[in-house]
């Protein structure tokens, strides 16, 4: 009988070692596969950290180039503006200029004259002239006196009674109004009529 509870403690002894390895085993598997992605992890972040750092000095170029070009873009458009204002003064002067020479001839001349209507005729010459010369620059003057008031195109300086008008029509020009193509430069200062009082309103 003792000799059986020798075998049988070495065999409990044998058995419990043998679970003891097995939980071991099963112990230490758990962990070593985190020892292992933990270094993944960190080369993961790294290499995202780089692409954004990459990503953000790509777009910071970008900015920095297209500001680069507006700024270029800027500076041309303004040049360019310049010069087409430069231009055309210059187009305007040499149509103006000829007409005040012939304005001082005109003057010279009319020290001298003894027909008046010469000197009439030649200043009609040069308004004609001068009119010319605006109409190439799209400056024309527009029709007021028959036509409604339009506030738009007309500035009154008065209105008057009449009974051969309608009421708000334009009768008398004190000073003509231009447009310039489609645009009004410069409204006509007009005088307005308007309707006589009927005996009820007096």
């Amino acid at each position: 009988m003792r000799h059986k509870k020798k075998k049988t403690g070495q065999h409990e002894s044998a058995v419990d070692d043998g679970v003891d390895m097995s939980n071991e085993e099963q112990q230490s598997a758990p962990h070593d596969e985190p020892m292992d992605s933990a270094p993944n992890l960190e080369d993961d972040l790294k290499a995202r950290l780089k692409a954004l750092e990459q990503e953000k000095n790509d777009l910071s170029d970008r900015l920095l180039r297209t500001m680069a070009e507006f700024d270029n873009y800027r500076k041309r458009v303004t040049r360019e503006k310049e010069g087409l204002v430069k231009y055309g003064t210059e187009r305007i002067a040499c149509e103006i200029l000829p007409v005040v020479d012939n304005f001082e001839r005109a003057l010279e001349q009319s020290h001298q004259a003894t027909d008046p209507g010469a000197v009439v005729d030649g200043l009609q010459m040069i308004l004609k002239q001068l009119l010319t010369a605006l109409e190439k620059f799209e400056i024309k003057p527009f029709h007021s006196i028959g036509e409604r008031f339009n506030p738009e195109i007309h500035e009154a300086m008065a209105q008057q009674e009449h009974p051969d008008h309608e009421d708000n029509t334009v009768i008398e020009q004190f000073q003509k109004g231009y447009m310039l193509g489609e645009r009004m430069l410069r409204p006509a200062r007009v005088l307005v009529s308007r309707a006589p009082a009927t005996p009820d309103e007096t």
